[in-house]
């Protein structure tokens, strides 16, 4: 069943479908009718609704979790924010290694306190004025007189 409905809306499939005595097209028809402004589901959606209720006792959607759960234990994130005032230009993927932690958690750690890895890039001459750029070249922070991390910027 790809299409996947509230809660709600399979109560109502299933109401309607009763209602109409088990016959999808009716049930289409008539929830159709009473939900004009809904998304219209079709003749297979009411009979599989019906018999994953009948033989499993929940409905389709009562397995689906539509918001990831965060988990993330608030030790770890600070060990992660540590670790990048440490040693600034180590890589997201060296940080998720030592701490045995995923990549994606360590991006995502970053990027909530506003920290967006780059890569530092030599240049060839610097022009007049770039003096004070040096340092952090692309790092607003620098200029805001925030706290700054060489390789992260925002």
């Amino acid at each position: 069943m790809p299409a996947v409905f509230t809660h709600t809306e399979y109560a109502d499939i299933v109401f309607i479908y009763g209602y109409c005595n088990g016959s999808a097209f009716a049930a289409v028809a008539e929830y159709r009718r009473r939900f004009p402004n809904r998304r219209i589901p079709t003749k297979d959606v009411f009979v599989q609704t019906f018999n994953s209720l009948r033989e499993r006792g929940m409905v389709p959607s009562a397995n689906i979790v539509s918001e990831r759960a965060n988990r993330q234990p608030a030790n770890e994130e600070v060990n992660i924010l540590e670790a990048v005032e440490g040693s600034p230009t180590t890589s997201t993927r060296r940080i998720s290694v030592r701490l045995n932690v995923p990549r994606t958690r360590v991006q995502r750690t970053l990027h909530r306190y506003g920290l967006h890895p780059y890569h530092l890039q030599r240049v060839q001459h610097l022009h007049q004025g770039d003096a004070a750029k040096v340092l952090h070249p692309s790092c607003p922070n620098c200029f805001l007189g925030k706290k700054c991390y060489p390789i992260f910027s925002l």
